[in-house]
């Protein structure tokens, strides 16, 4: 029997992922005023953090890699309107380019957390 998203895991994953790219829009402005140069790259950096502890764990799915994407683009999908109360015009490229980050680093971050687990469970070092 297949299993397919695990909703459990998925409502976890899409939770974390959101609230790591809350703080770190929170965050942003200080970074900024500290040192300019990582001011201008924070966000995506935060993004990558949140969808990559937003994928990683799966929980119990037979395809870790849609399970990641999916808790990725959920929390992605979950920060979005606060994004549009913040800065009012967003362009849609940047909000494509952002989902295909989170698909990307989801679905990578989901099957590296299925690996790392399916090790564990052999015995085998990670």
């Amino acid at each position: 029997m297949s299993r397919g998203i695990d909703t459990k895991a998925c409502g976890r994953g899409i939770w974390r992922g959101f609230v790591v790219l809350v703080i770190g829009a929170l965050l942003q402005p200080i970074a900024a005023a500290v040192a300019p140069a990582v001011g201008a790259s924070f966000l995506l950096i935060t993004a990558v953090i949140a969808f990559t502890f937003a994928g990683f764990r799966t929980g119990e799915t037979d395809r870790p890699i849609v399970q990641g994407a999916v808790t990725a683009i959920g929390s992605y999908v979950f920060v979005l309107p606060l994004t549009f109360l913040a800065s009012g015009a967003v362009e849609p490229r940047q909000v494509l380019a952002t989902a295909a980050v989170a698909v990307t680093v989801g679905g990578l971050a989901g099957l590296a957390g299925d690996v790392i687990r399916s090790r564990r469970k052999r015995g085998e070092q990670a």
